[in-house]
């Protein structure tokens, strides 16, 4: 159909023009109606070949047309396919990404599990381990004059408000380390003077540790008479200084010191110096004759010049090796008693 409508298009084109020039000729002698009738005429040929190659052209754009959709379906159904390819591959790669990503993440948390359950149990085998290694550390070594006296261990106690107290332990040697006068305070609950002494001492006490060149160089050791633990924790709260354990201080050894310092009645305030040795025995009544403390400790005018004279380490020593000879002295008498008095039965 394409090469017939082209063979036209080629082969009609000469006769149009002849058949124009011989309309032209006759135009020229003819009469007006037959230069109309020519003039008709050719224009209906020139219609007719108009129309033909207006089909012709519209005929050829039309396969360009319907080509170039053809191509573009083609392109475009290429590139759907090209691009549901590609979404397919990049799903895929996405998927895999995520499920190295979710492996990766399942991996570090399983890590992070294990390294907190690792720590964890070791944390939990330290502990039991550090109880037991202080449970197994025995308590230092504890020797001297005070240790003798009240034993290795002193209570303090420490308000936490105005209706709660907690009781603290403490080494006789390191607590009473660096004192130069350490006080025994003979003293109970149901006594009403010692009752209104506490106070006044209490005063004292912080009077005394606040002096310049002397600070914090006078403690106190109380003594209980209470009549059970409760009270002796009640009354504990109205001092600040130290006290014997309450069992101590109303058993053997609360016995021994009375008996030691001839405690007659309470309250009683007896003083020592750094080595133990008795300052006064009457410190209970020196407190309200001198309450700026101007003459405190109120030693003797021998006992100041003794430790004037020799140092702590020194007197320490000799009153060791006094210590040891009355000994045995007290044994020696001790045994010729004895034998005496089985020879004269």
């Amino acid at each position: 159909k394409d090469s017939h409508c082209a063979y036209t298009m080629t082969t009609t084109r000469p006769r149009k023009n002849l058949l124009l020039l011989s309309v032209a000729a006759l135009a020229l002698l003819s009469t007006t109606p037959l230069l109309t009738y020519a003039q008709d005429a050719a224009t209906a040929d020139i219609v007719e070949d108009d129309v033909t190659d207006l089909g012709d052209v519209i005929g050829d754009a039309m396969g360009d047309i319907t080509e170039g959709l053809d191509e573009e379906v083609v392109d475009l159904d290429d590139a759907a396919a090209a691009s549901a390819e590609e979404s397919s591959e990049s799903e895929e790669a996405a998927t895999v990404d995520d499920a190295t990503a979710t492996a990766d993440e399942t991996t570090t948390t399983a890590e992070s599990t294990a390294e907190a359950t690792a720590e964890s149990k070791t944390d939990e085998q330290t502990q039991p381990q550090a109880e037991e290694e202080e449970e197994a550390t025995p308590p230092p070594a504890q020797t001297g004059p005070f240790i003798d006296l009240f034993g290795e261990v002193l209570l303090s106690l420490e308000m936490v408000d105005e209706t709660h107290a907690q009781v603290h332990q403490h080494y006789t040697n390191e607590v009473l380390s660096g004192k130069k006068v350490v006080g025994l305070y003979f003293s109970a609950d149901w006594c009403g003077p010692c009752r209104q002494f506490t106070p006044d001492l209490v005063n004292f006490y912080d009077k005394m540790n606040a002096r310049r060149g002397k600070k914090d160089e006078f403690e106190i050791i109380w003594v209980s008479r209470c009549r059970d633990v409760d009270s002796f924790g009640q009354y504990f709260t109205h001092m600040k200084w130290l006290a014997l354990p309450p069992q101590e201080a109303m058993g053997q050894r609360g016995q021994y010191l009375g008996e030691k310092f001839k405690v007659k009645s309470i309250p009683t305030l007896v003083l020592l110096d750094e080595i133990g040795n008795v300052i006064t025995l009457d410190g209970r009544n020196k407190i309200p004759m001198d309450k700026a403390g101007v003459g405190f400790p109120w030693r003797s005018p021998m006992s100041v010049l003794v430790s004037t004279l020799f140092p702590r380490s020194f007197r320490l020593l000799l009153k060791s090796q006094i210590a040891g000879v009355l000994e045995k002295a007290k044994a020696v008498l001790g045994g010729a008693t004895r034998g005496g008095g089985a020879a004269a039965r």
